[in-house]
């Protein structure tokens, strides 16, 4: 064995040292006898260290030896599955070896571990999906699958794509009061609602949410056929354009702050109108990399954090979907002039010169309506005109809110006589010069 081969190199080495100063003190002209004990002395003494390293030698290579055995009863390795080991192997390479085979042995127990709870959970029959503090999915299990089935890929989505963030806030804080799982209501960006357990996991912010069988299938087993219906070819819009036959886009930004020449956009949501009739199968949802730090204070308002939008795509990736999307349609919103402005700046960041056909504003159109009403917010119009509002600053539930506030308005504008873009525009302009709003630079189709 090499150890061994090392302990008698050693003692040879420092023995010969020994000897050779004795034969050269004798064999010198010196008759000093003091000096040739004192040779002796030498001598004996390298030899006494020759035998005492060897003797320490070996003292190491056994406590190595038994390091090595210790690794390998960590490991549970026993004797007769360890690896074969070269013969000129010494202790320092076997102990190195066994560690290469303790750390093998525990990826591969730890996969098994994983594969074993994926089967566990998989047998559930209800849906469990596990998300950050961030709102990101880390774990879905089979039943809770159809929950998502919109998407190809769900790990690593956000889950505010398909629940409210203020359903699912509200479950949480309960959870963290009560200090145990709850019984909830949350509901979808679709306005549906899901009855659920919600747990917090840690005091991270970290949730685990179980879904009964009943809601997991019943999410299996929806169907609306009207999904399949898509909105015709958008014809030109003019002025005499009724809005009965209004091409159009509901449309929401989330962003960095509020002056759209210097923030920027992180989330869009969309979704396709045809006069009366919202087409939620046409819808536009993403995060976007603005390039920049989110303030907290903004963070705080739509829930959206840096984590979130660390590998989206920027908005130069993204704009010609964007800008395609909304090519030749009205843009209608809640404050819809903010909305336009930060998207003309994204794009010509992007080298485009971009406007809307043009655009509508639902709380102007709610305000010309209704003069007497002074609470303007989405939130107040949407309770006014019983429209749920689900998804609450989430770019796609703003959105689709806004949608339906619209076509809630198309009916009531009609009773007045509003029944065009130009008489719509006009119905605008009387409630900001009322509310003392200056004219925006709000593009108006022309015939």
């Amino acid at each position: 064995m090499r150890w061994i081969r090392a302990d008698i190199g050693v003692a040879v080495l420092v023995g010969a040292v020994g000897l050779l100063t004795v034969v050269a003190v004798m064999r010198s002209a010196v008759d000093s006898v003091s000096l040739r004990i004192f040779a002796i002395a030498l001598a004996g003494a390298a030899i006494a260290s020759g035998l005492a390293l060897a003797y320490l030698s070996r003292r190491w290579s056994l406590r190595v030896e038994q390091l090595r055995g210790w690794v390998n009863l960590v490991a549970g390795e026993s004797e007769s599955l360890r690896r074969e080991i070269a013969p000129d192997a010494d202790a320092v390479d076997r102990v190195q070896l066994a560690i290469i085979d303790m750390l093998g042995m525990r990826i591969d127990q730890q996969g098994a571990i994983y594969r074993r709870l994926g089967d566990v959970l998989n047998a559930i029959p209800d849906g469990v999906v596990v998300v950050t503090p961030e709102g990101l999915i880390s774990l879905v299990n089979a039943a809770g699958r159809p929950l998502f089935s919109s998407r190809d890929g769900v790990i690593g989505t956000s889950i505010y794509e398909t629940l409210s963030r203020h359903s699912l806030a509200d479950a949480l804080a309960l959870a963290r009061d009560s200090e145990r799982p709850v019984s909830a209501v949350l509901h979808t960006v679709w306005s549906d609602a899901l009855h659920a357990t919600v747990a917090r996991i840690g005091t991270d912010g970290s949730a685990l949410l179980r879904f009964p069988a009943t809601e997991a299938a019943a999410a299996a087993l929806e169907h609306d056929l009207s999904l399949h219906d898509r909105p015709g070819q958008p014809a030109s819009v003019t002025a005499a354009t009724l809005l009965a036959e209004l091409p159009a886009v509901a449309l929401d930004t989330e962003t960095t702050g509020l002056d759209p020449s210097n923030d920027r956009v992180i989330s869009i949501g969309a979704v396709r109108l045809h006069g009366a009739r919202l087409y939620r199968s046409q819808t536009l949802n993403m995060l976007v990399n603005p390039g920049r730090s989110i303030p907290n204070r903004t963070i705080a308002i739509h829930g959206i954090s840096n984590a979130m939008v660390s590998d989206a795509p920027s908005f130069d990736q993204v704009s010609d979907r964007v800008l395609d999307y909304a090519g030749g349609l009205v843009l209608i919103g809640h404050h819809i002039d903010f909305d336009v402005a930060i998207l003309r700046s994204e794009a010509q960041r992007c080298g485009r010169d971009w406007r809307p056909a043009a655009s509508l504003d639902v709380m102007l159109l709610y305000a010309g309506l209704f003069p007497d009403r002074h609470a303007l917010r989405l939130d107040d119009i949407a309770a006014a005109l019983d429209v749920p509002v689900i998804g609450r600053h989430s770019a796609l539930g703003d959105a689709l809110t806004t949608g339906e506030i619209f076509v809630r308005l198309i009916d009531a504008m009609s009773v007045q006589g509003v029944d065009t873009l130009e008489a719509a525009h006009a119905l605008q302009h009387k409630a900001m010069r009322r509310l003392g709003i200056g004219t925006a630079a709000r593009p108006v189709a022309t015939p």
